[in-house]
């Protein structure tokens, strides 16, 4: 039997020169997956046998509120919960039954997480909140990951994306309640980065529905960092995807429309050979075509009418690549992050307008 080795690829932002409104985008603070925060951002969570352990902590001396968003890419259908954590607290869920990986419930105070039905796919979004749990707050003490489970009893795991509040008061208010500023400056949270690059290898296609010995499928999740949690109409992004070949050349592009709406399942968690990736007509899909064994991916979100209510968001993302080999070991690198970063909504020309980014809850 054939085994899978499941490898995350590291994540970097690309430096780009990109215009503020009012600050250079150099001095603003920007997200990654190594400090703590005070709002953590899971791209990928899978519930059922394919199952995901989610590991929250909070690395303060006292105690806090947190609220949690599980998002679908099924008509932005929502779950949410608040519990709180206690002091210096590790907590850890398997996403298919709301408790722990030894079956038992949740060791916090407040409502136990939601079991996620077999084969759902979901974002996380989890935040600190005040008692009454209606005004976010200040608390860069948070942090988290998630071993995602898959085939074959394989697993791979992926740390979080944290946000820190500019502030250097713990527990104040971050912003007005219900909504969070990724802008990256004093008294908000940090900014999402311009773009994503993924280091990938050469994408490989089925023969008779299989993936022989030796080839690479890679998966790509990805998220818009702006969302409007509480309605039913949520951030479409036209997504580039621009593949650089090992000898540097930037080759042909591809793209994907990513996001969720009222009508529609927009891509979310798919292969890079898979049919939702969109491909100049008549081209070859450009990740299996190609004359090198590695290259990267440049991912940037952008305003375009191919996807239909689009703007200009940055995004988030993670990406997993199944070597399929007789056996080996699971082998997985968390990301790292590096540029400036995206506090404005995009226009049509690529330009900041005077939106935020924004989480609204």
């Amino acid at each position: 039997m054939k085994r899978s080795v499941f490898v995350i690829l590291t994540t970097v932002f690309v430096l780009s020169a990109s215009v503020s409104l009012c600050h250079a985008q150099t001095d603003r603070t920007v997200t990654n997956t190594s400090k703590k925060g005070s709002l953590v951002v899971w791209p990928l969570i899978r519930g059922g046998t394919a199952d995901t352990m989610i590991n929250l902590s909070n690395d303060y001396y006292e105690s806090v509120k947190v609220k949690c968003v599980y998002r679908f890419p099924s008509s932005c259908a929502r779950t949410e919960w608040t519990f709180t954590l206690q002091p210096n607290q590790p907590v850890s869920w398997m996403a298919s039954t709301g408790k722990g990986p030894d079956g038992k419930a949740v060791p916090h105070t407040g409502v136990q997480p939601s079991p996620l039905a077999p084969r759902t796919l979901a974002e996380l979004k989890c935040w600190a909140v005040d008692s009454a749990g209606t005004q976010q707050i200040a608390w860069n003490w948070l942090s988290g990951s998630a071993v995602v489970g898959e085939a074959h009893d394989r697993r791979w795991e992926y740390s979080a994306w944290r946000f820190a509040v500019n502030s250097a008061t713990t527990g104040v208010a971050a912003g007005l309640p219900g909504e969070m500023l990724l802008t990256g400056d004093s008294g908000n949270y940090d900014a999402c980065p311009t773009g994503l690059l993924f280091n990938f290898l050469k994408q490989s296609q089925k023969v008779s529905g299989v993936f022989p010995a030796g080839t690479v499928d890679n998966r790509l999740a990805l998220v818009p960092c702006r969302e409007r949690l509480a309605g039913n109409l949520d951030t479409i992004v036209y997504t580039k995807l621009v593949r650089r070949s090992e000898k540097g050349k930037t080759l042909s592009t591809a793209s994907v429309c990513v996001g969720c709406d009222d009508i529609t399942t927009q891509w979310f968690y798919q292969s890079l050979a898979g049919p939702k990736v969109h491909l100049v007509a008549g081209a070859d899909n450009p990740f299996t075509h190609m004359s090198t064994r590695s290259g990267t991916i440049y991912v940037h979100g952008r305003k375009q009418a191919a996807c239909a209510g689009s703007v200009g968001s940055p995004l988030l993302g993670v990406m997993s690549m199944r070597l399929y080999s007789d056996d080996g070991p699971v082998v997985g690198v968390a990301p790292t992050a590096i540029g400036p970063g995206q506090a404005y909504i995009r226009n049509a020309n690529d330009v900041n307008t005077t939106t935020p980014v924004s989480i609204t809850w």
